[in-house]
């Protein structure tokens, strides 16, 4: 899908709150261009990062989608990789179905990045394994993906509640998580599942997805399972998955009941604002307030 100007705007913002102070080394997963045929809005991203104008022929190379990210990265000051079986832009030859992160990659990242790239990929658990073993602690991994329609773009779109189990099982951090009304638009709406009764939807539609998280544990990836259906599935079945939890990471058999995190995000409350409740405590609580009953 390439960098194009929602994401632009999104790293100008970045930047101007600091986010983005730390970042020196990128790693991206897939060879990405950058599209973006308003210079006012590549302009305001050099100035955030306290860098001149850009060169009228590199305005012109995005303008016409022959820039490439690494160029991008490269002016703004960051030291930049990317993963690829394309050779494009030195990319390091790395097969996202089947190959892991090469050990002298895997914690060195302060920003890894997933611009339209998860989609195309048929094995789901190793491009996310990949890109957490990428980061170092602290560091920040931001996904841009397809959100709704975008027929025929690539194998799959992405719901915000896959991102909030990714986070809650690995213990990621959510600093943000936004919706693209068009992926050629610059606007970027933070989410919540009201959006839904407002956005256009038609064979046309491209909404993206935004989402920026950040690995805080010196943990392994732990495969997410759907929040809402994790009450009802038997004890065999959770003893295969992990979570991490303050840190430390528990044995899938617990999580049915310690759950700092929570799981359900029907009321209106954040993963991370609901805290140290029992998980199945607070489904009771829930389903006893739909049912009209006291708790």
């Amino acid at each position: 899908m390439g960098l194009g100007p929602p994401i632009l705007a999104l790293y100008t913002q970045l930047k101007q709150l600091g986010v983005l102070d730390d970042i020196a080394e990128v790693m991206e997963l897939g060879a990405q261009n950058v599209w973006c045929p308003r210079p006012q809005i590549v302009r305001e991203l050099f100035h955030a990062f306290d860098k001149p104008d850009p060169p009228a022929d590199m305005l012109k190379r995005f303008a016409d989608w022959q820039g490439s990210a690494s160029e991008l990265h490269l002016a703004l000051g960051m030291n930049y990789a990317c993963v690829d079986l394309d050779p494009s832009f030195n990319s390091i030859a790395l097969d996202l179905n089947f190959d892991a992160a090469p050990a002298e990659h895997r914690g060195r990242y302060d920003l890894v990045t997933n611009h339209g790239t998860s989609e195309h990929i048929m094995n789901q658990l190793n491009v996310f394994q990949v890109m957490h073993d990428f980061a170092k602690l602290g560091g920040l991994m931001l996904h841009a993906v397809p959100f709704t329609v975008h027929l025929e773009h690539g194998f799959f779109n992405y719901q915000p509640n896959f991102f909030d189990a990714l986070a809650r099982y690995n213990g990621y951090k959510t600093l943000g998580m936004w919706v693209g009304p068009d992926w050629q638009l610059s606007s970027l709406i933070p989410w919540e599942p009201g959006l839904l009764d407002y956005l256009t939807l038609n064979a046309k539609t491209t909404h993206l997805l935004v989402v920026l998280l950040q690995r805080l544990h010196d943990t392994p990836f732990c495969v997410p399972f759907q929040g809402h259906y994790e009450a009802m599935i038997p004890d065999a079945a959770a003893a295969r998955y992990s979570l991490v939890v303050d840190g430390e990471l528990y044995d899938g058999r617990r999580f049915k009941q310690l759950s700092k995190a929570g799981a359900i995000r029907d009321s209106g409350r954040r993963v991370d604002e609901i805290g140290g409740f029992d998980l199945l405590r607070e489904l009771r609580r829930r389903i006893m307030r739909r049912l009209g009953l006291r708790a």
